[in-house]
């Protein structure tokens, strides 16, 4: 799930984002073998705090340097938020099915992989380039593998 093109130059927030990949592959373990019950309410908490922290991160370096693309990548941090707190709704009044286990879990490694590779990755550029990084020759190397 994790590769190595998903990698954004800032060691923080790479690692955040390998670790998000961790639980969210641990959750498809989980359903192979049969243990999404479980899983789910666990993969659930630790995203209840961990993407908050994540996103606080983010949006901390871009206001430190003034991203101008600040208020929409922030928006989009708020959307998923928000789509957690109906999974979190939906698992209440359905309770954690297969299905919804992994329907979840896909749309989280869809919305993550995308924001990575467009918001992320464009406000890193920024961001390497006022750290006084070559955003460019760091994004290449991720991307050649």
């Amino acid at each position: 799930m994790w590769t190595k093109d998903l990698t954004v130059g800032i060691e923080e927030i790479d690692s955040q984002h390998r670790l998000l990949f961790r639980q969210l592959e641990q959750l498809l373990d989980a359903c192979l073998s049969g243990r999404e019950q479980e899983e789910v309410l666990a993969m659930l908490g630790f995203l209840d705090g961990y993407v908050i922290t994540h996103f606080e991160t983010e949006e901390g370096l871009q206001l430190r340097y003034g991203y101008p693309g600040y208020e929409s990548h922030r928006a989009e941090h708020r959307a998923l938020l928000e789509r957690h707190a109906r999974f979190r709704e939906e698992l209440g009044e359905t309770g954690p099915t297969r299905d919804f286990v992994l329907r979840v879990n896909q749309a989280l490694i869809d919305w993550l992989s995308n924001h990575i590779l467009t918001v992320d990755k464009a406000a890193s550029t920024f961001l390497l380039k006022k750290m006084g990084l070559d955003a460019d020759k760091i994004h290449e190397s991720s991307c050649s593998a």
